[in-house]
């Protein structure tokens, strides 16, 4: 089953609150170990530039959580399991997290850990632990902090990584699998640092298609479909802009598991799930529309983490000069060089880095912006849950704590793009375009 870490810490609270009949202090001392290890990792790879308090009382959580979890000895249990799991996909992210990340990801974990030492308390003597209420007042102390500076809706998005499952003998995938799958492909690129221009405008297509598919399942269901289209539009105008650059590699006609074949695997999956439903307007297999409706909103959370990863390309290649475009398509420079003037009259391509991909980081910021702010609408949507939601019991209501850059965003996006919306985009999907 394919998953993301709010699931899991999802799942984790569930499990604490509701104080399972089976549950033991060693399985509840067990997962605190597990969230201690995974906001040591947080903590030392830094949440603000410098010391600070916010750096310091995640340190101190992160031993405190450790030194309760040494009080017993490890019995196992799906507390346990849960938080292992938690900590490993929270570590294997590490390299990709930034401060942004990894302050939205601490919050999610010191709730967590708060909810795992109530559940503590519950279970032995009055007086018994007082490690146990050391791990709530601190992690109070960061709920408290995350009230006055809530995670940001971009850096929250690693939350909604989805976590690839093993191959699979049978040859369909489904719509989760194959999404998984292309975030998956985006991460082993970039950390090779082999991510080509091709990939990045296979992942952009994929994008497109897929808000428009989410329009086209929210139609479905009556909802409204307008914030999707304005992403995809967003996502079609950053494949244009893509195309001013070229990275004289040609793609390999057959990248396996890569991001091209994994774009395209997405999409096909996307249009036998949404797409054969709408056309027949009934039952798709053994799903409504609403089933529908529901898978692909979990596939439209996902677009900020892939929005993320594209947009750490683009600063990629503007820092090492990796891209090439002719000189007279690039943005004009304030001072600019003999040489480049001299390959403007010439028409020559140049090395494009820094300032000459500003639009195309402008524009796959807004897309990114548009995708992060749907995203974040339709996680607080009630009208379809396609997964168990977090206990909210004694706890702020966590739309609260979210800024209200979505709203606005969305806003804005209507009023800016409502009539190209009309003319350009109430048409059906288009097909990726094939490997070469």
């Amino acid at each position: 089953m394919v998953t993301t870490l709010r699931q899991l810490l999802d799942e984790l609270t569930d499990r604490a609150a509701t104080r399972p009949t089976a549950a033991t202090i060693e399985d509840v001392s067990g997962a605190l170990t597990h969230l201690g290890r995974a906001l040591s990792g947080l903590a030392e790879d830094g949440l603000t530039p410098g010391d600070s308090h916010r750096q310091r009382n995640v340190t101190a959580l992160a031993a405190a959580c450790t030194t309760a979890g040494r009080l017993w000895p490890p019995n196992g249990g799906p507390l346990t399991d849960l938080a292992g799991a938690a900590a490993d996909l929270i570590g294997r992210d590490r390299s990709v997290m930034g401060r942004s990340h990894r302050w939205a990801v601490t919050v999610e974990v010191a709730e967590v850990a708060d909810h795992c030492a109530r559940l503590g308390r519950r279970l032995l003597p009055e007086a018994a632990a007082p490690e146990l209420d050391v791990v709530r007042q601190l992690a109070a102390t960061i709920e408290r902090d995350a009230q006055v500076d809530p995670p940001t809706a971009a850096g929250s998005v690693v939350l909604d990584r989805l976590v690839p499952v093993p191959d699979r003998s049978s040859g369909e995938v489904t719509v989760l699998e194959a999404a998984a799958g292309l975030l998956a492909a985006l991460d082993r690129a970039q950390q090779a640092g082999d991510l080509t221009l091709r990939d990045f405008r296979a992942a952009v297509a994929a994008a497109e298609l897929t808000s428009r598919y989410a329009a086209v399942a929210a139609g479905m269901t009556g909802r409204d479909a307008g914030p999707l289209l304005v992403a995809g539009l967003a996502w079609q105008l950053a494949g244009r802009a893509s195309m001013v650059f070229h990275d004289g590699r040609p793609g390999a006609p057959g990248d396996g598991g890569g991001v091209v074949a994994s774009s395209q695997a997405l999409v096909g999956a996307l249009r036998n799930e949404v797409g054969a439903s709408a056309d027949i307007g009934e039952q798709h297999g053994q799903k409504t529309p609403a089933d529908v409706a529901a898978t692909v909103q979990q596939i439209a959370s996902c677009l900020p983490v892939l929005a993320d990863r594209l947009t750490m390309a683009v600063e990629r290649w503007s820092r090492t000069g990796q891209l090439f475009a002719n000189a007279r398509d690039l943005p004009p420079m304030e001072a600019m060089p003999e040489d480049r003037i001299q390959a403007v009259i010439a028409g020559r391509h140049v090395r494009a880095s820094g300032d000459d991909l500003d639009r195309l980081r402008q524009v796959v910021g807004r897309a990114a912006d548009l995708s992060t702010g749907r995203a974040d609408s339709l996680h607080r949507a009630v009208a379809t849950q396609p997964v168990a939601q977090r206990h909210r019991t004694d706890r702020p209501d966590r739309e609260a704590k979210m800024p209200g850059d979505s709203a606005r965003l969305l806003s804005r996006a209507h009023v800016a793009d409502r009539d190209s919306v009309r003319a350009q985009l109430l048409h059906a999907p288009r097909e990726l375009p094939p490997s070469r």
